[in-house]
């Protein structure tokens, strides 16, 4: 009988102190972003050079574009919170960003079409079939019927207030 209850112990204390792990969240699959890509049947070794060369560019583009609205963001935000906030300075910032977000958003199609143009007709198929039906950043991460029971407003390590 005392080994049963030392038994029933010991598993309530081992379920107590892991519970933090099972509360993680697990692997949430291709973390590079280069699975629609890398995925594509029959690529040539040269396909995928030129998709990586291709990425590694559009990443260093990001990575600047980032840094710019991270900037512009700093900037409005202290406009925002001045004395006497200046308008017509905010509204330039804003512009500022949207035409940031525009050149963003442009470079992104230019990276998507020179991918497509190293495919086959039939990968650029898959191609187009795979990266069309991807969730939009709304959508990405999230899981329907947790309410109440989130990760918090901020997901991950993304910081707080970007968007891309």
């Amino acid at each position: 009988m005392k080994a049963r209850n030392f038994l029933a112990i010991a598993l309530v204390l081992f379920f107590a102190l892991n519970i933090d792990a099972f509360g993680q969240r697990g692997p949430r699959g291709n973390q590079d972003g280069a699975g629609a890509c890398l995925n594509i049947p029959e690529l040539t070794k040269e396909q995928e050079a030129k998709i990586k060369a291709f990425r590694t560019e559009r990443i260093n583009q990001t990575t600047a574009h980032r840094a710019q609205m991270d900037e512009l963001r700093a900037r409005q935000r202290s406009l925002r919170l001045a004395e006497n906030p200046n308008m017509a300075e905010i509204d330039r910032v804003i512009d500022q960003m949207a035409s940031l977000r525009a050149e963003h958003m442009k470079a992104n199609t230019a990276h998507h079409q020179s991918i497509r143009e190293v495919l086959t007709p039939d990968q650029r198929v898959y191609f187009d079939s795979r990266t069309g039906n991807r969730p939009r950043f709304e959508q990405r991460n999230t899981r329907r019927g947790d309410a109440g029971r989130g990760q918090g407003r901020f997901q991950d390590t993304d910081p707080r207030g970007r968007r891309r």
